[in-house]
């Protein structure tokens, strides 16, 4: 069967456009399915070596009756802030349809494959398209669905200790080289490959406390068992950084300072993340700098 990419069509249309958005805030938009509002998110779960978003937790019970699905960042078609919806590729009927997730599970899910990812995708690490968040595709039929049942079991892996919850990361501790800093509060992700970015975290010494932002490139690992993010940078740099407002919006100008107290004028070269939207970035914050620079020798 023909296989629609959703995604691409969209952002053909010019609906869908790429933005920085906090975690915290996507949790209280509303979900719009193709005919109506469904539900929330809420939380995701992400792989912290590439920190991609596998798979988002939906809220769609009521107060009477709770329930919880998975669902695929590739139904995903766009967030639009102006209404607080974020609008995705499926009804409310198939969404309600769907099998309830059982939270009670460690942080990286004690048998991640016995959850299929809504609607027929399948589980997040299957070997085919579906598994490729920034695709767009989705089953068009229950034909197509049967067939990635039919992939997941044969494709079963074994625990994976790289899956976190957002929710559970919001509460860790930030451990610079030198010493514990302070404490993560919320993430800043890419709406359009679904990567979260930036960890936002509480920092503090003797003498202030502030917000500020952490790249997540420092990040050296996540401990889940001592509850740490272990970061690649010491206290004085991190307690230096930019102060961040989360009533205000994330701007370009802002990433420029960051960049500046990070990398110091370094090119911040992204490695892990193989995707044109990074790349873009990084053309197009090196060409801020150059601009910045020869206004500068000009005076």
């Amino acid at each position: 069967m023909m296989l629609i990419s959703v995604l691409d069509w969209a952002r053909h249309l010019g609906v869908a456009k790429k933005m920085l958005r906090q975690i915290r805030q996507l949790g209280t938009y509303r979900l719009h399915a193709t005919d109506g509002d469904i539900g929330h998110l809420e939380q995701f779960y992400f792989d912290d070596r590439d920190w991609k978003i596998r798979y988002f937790v939906l809220d769609i019970g009521t107060w009477l009756h709770g329930k919880k699905v998975l669902m695929s960042p590739s139904a995903i078609i766009d967030v639009d802030a102006s209404t607080k919806t974020i609008n995705a590729a499926f009804s409310k009927q198939q969404v309600q349809e769907s099998d309830d997730v059982r939270m009670h599970k460690p942080e990286g899910l004690e048998q991640p494959h016995d959850y299929s990812v809504y609607f027929g995708w399948p589980y997040y690490l299957g070997l085919n398209a579906f598994n490729d968040p920034h695709s767009g595709s989705i089953p068009d039929s229950a034909h197509d669905s049967e067939k990635s049942k039919t992939s997941e079991q044969s494709f079963r892996p074994a625990y994976d200790e790289h899956l976190r919850s957002s929710k559970v990361v919001s509460r860790y501790h930030v451990m610079a080289v030198d010493g514990e800093i302070g404490q993560i509060e919320d993430g800043i992700v890419d709406d359009e490959t679904w990567t979260i970015q930036y960890l936002v975290s509480t920092v503090r010494n003797r003498w202030s406390s502030k917000k500020v932002l952490l790249p997540t490139e420092w990040i050296l690992w996540v401990n889940a068992a001592e509850q740490n993010v272990y970061v690649s940078l010491k206290r004085t740099k991190i307690i230096t950084a930019p102060a961040f407002d989360p009533e205000k919006p994330l701007t370009h100008d802002f990433e420029i300072a960051l960049h500046d107290h990070y990398w110091e004028f370094r090119p911040r070269l992204d490695s892990t993340r193989n995707s044109d939207t990074s790349l873009s970035s990084v053309v197009s914050l090196l060409e801020t700098l150059e601009r910045r620079d020869y206004r500068s020798h000009k005076k």
